[in-house]
């Protein structure tokens, strides 16, 4: 809980500094396409027998907003919000005929939905020679590298986890859910006691709906690196590009299913291309020119105040066209 208040504060302060500051400040949206990991499975359910299914790719995507604060020309900080769409798919063969109820193609999907917030340090290096050619009036620049790091907090949404059986390949899929029912034939049932390594463990039964959040811990700890380049329009707005990467720092795994004597830790990771959208407020540091008021000189010729009498015939001259 200490660290939920302590990310939620922390954003809120930098963001909406960042978003209302008028010296070097930014604000955009933007999403990131990608695919996403879950390395480490824990497969305990067939005994001796487990193993874990081979990898698949699963697309996923995160939705941001996030305001930006340059305090010197080349470094800033970034706080951001955003809605991640994670998990990880499988897909393998097993031909086990000691089960013969799970014979054929199995596949898994673990999807995870995650509401996250991040504080970045951000660093924009101009190249070699990039002030002399690509320079514009405002003293801004079209192309600017950036590289982001930080760190991020999600909270977890969503858990949904599936898990079929093409029973012998004929196109017969089974859904058994997951874990596997121990009610099939041949598959070991867990004592009251806990369970005998490698024949089982207590506590692994169907669940009973589509809802997994409980299997897994409510918040992560998140790593991101992010590298790419901004284009800046001559109207302050820009379109960004990076390559993303973030890791989990945290086992996601709930508490209640580390006990297993093989358990390994499961983690998160994401790599995709972020793409964004924002606006760049103008620098209120820049020097203005400040226009001098112009002050009537005295011109004096041979004694006489020459700007007197052009005065004097300025007035009689306006008289007479009023007369008309």
């Amino acid at each position: 809980m200490r660290l939920r208040n302590f990310t939620i504060t922390s954003f809120c302060i930098l963001f909406f500094s960042a978003a209302y500051a008028q010296k070097g400040g930014s604000i955009s949206v933007g999403v990131t396409p990608g695919l996403s990991y879950m390395l480490k499975q824990n497969t305990y359910f067939l005994a001796n027998n487990s193993k874990e299914l081979n990898y698949k790719p699963k697309f996923s995507y995160h939705v941001f907003i996030q305001g930006g604060y340059n305090f010197k020309e080349q470094h800033g900080i970034v706080a951001y919000a955003n809605f991640c769409d994670e998990g990880q798919n499988y897909k393998d063969e097993f031909k086990y005929k000691i089960y013969p109820a799970l014979i054929g193609t199995h596949t898994k999907s673990v999807d995870f939905k995650y509401m996250g917030f991040g504080v970045l340090y951000r660093f924009a290096p101009l190249l070699q020679g990039q002030k002399a050619h690509i320079r514009i009036k405002t003293d801004q620049f079209h192309w600017r590298l950036k590289l982001l790091v930080g760190f991020e907090t999600d909270f977890l949404l969503q858990a949904q986890m599936k898990y079929r059986v093409n029973l012998n390949n004929t196109g017969n899929i089974i859904d058994y859910g997951y874990p596997i029912p121990y009610s099939i034939p041949g598959y070991p049932i867990p004592t009251p006691t806990g369970g005998v390594p490698g024949y089982g463990f207590a506590g692994y039964s169907p669940n009973q709906s589509n809802n997994y959040k409980s299997y897994f811990k409510t918040i992560q700890g998140v790593g991101v690196l992010k590298f790419g380049v901004d284009y800046i329009f001559n109207n302050n707005m820009y379109m960004g590009f990076a390559i993303e990467t973030k890791f989990g720092l945290n086992d996601v795994n709930a508490s209640a299913y580390k006990v297993h004597p093989d358990y390994h830790k499961s983690k998160n990771y994401f790599f995709g291309l972020n793409v964004e959208l924002g606006y760049n407020f103008k620098k209120t540091g820049e020097k203005k020119i400040k226009t001098k008021e112009v002050t009537k000189t005295k011109v004096k010729h041979a004694g006489v105040d020459v700007n007197r009498q052009v005065d004097k015939v300025d007035k009689k001259t306006i008289k007479k066209l009023k007369q008309k």
